[in-house]
């Protein structure tokens, strides 16, 4: 009899330790990582990565920062994040990348005096190689 009495009561002592410690690490784990930015609440992870599809890592070559793991594209999202949290539109951040890290940051570059040649080469080509192939087909029609 003694000994069901001393058994059931370490039990107790037991399940009080246990949710002393359950509600110690609520406590540890809410206070840590229960803090939520609440910029980041703001912004949509939709218009985040509208604006980062059109974004080069330039760690990656070639490859946007959506697809990237780098710490470079880690650090433009984050500045995506706070530049829309703070109320800045697409154009307003990319003319920030743009003026920070150049023309090559952005997939789609600007049409510029410098771009010209970049913008207009691939209707030259198609334009003359559609050229090239109706003039060897009529030769060939003639013969």
């Amino acid at each position: 009899m003694k000994y069901i009495k001393i058994k059931s009561y370490l039990s107790l002592i037991m399940i009080k330790r246990i949710l002393i410690l359950v509600l110690l690490t609520l406590f540890v784990t809410k206070t840590c990582f229960g803090k939520l930015d609440n910029q980041n609440l703001k912004v949509s992870e939709a218009e985040l990565n509208e604006i980062s599809k059109n974004i080069r890592c330039l760690v990656c070559k070639n490859q946007s920062i959506v697809n990237s793991n780098s710490e470079f594209a880690i650090d433009i999202k984050k500045m995506i994040r706070e530049k829309l949290a703070d109320g800045k539109n697409k154009n307003q951040i990319f003319k920030f990348l743009k003026s920070k890290y150049g023309d090559y940051v952005l997939f789609d570059p600007p049409f510029q005096s410098n771009t010209f040649i970049l913008w207009i080469l691939p209707f030259l080509f198609l334009f003359l190689g559609t050229s090239f192939l109706a003039i060897k087909y009529i030769k060939f029609r003639k013969k």
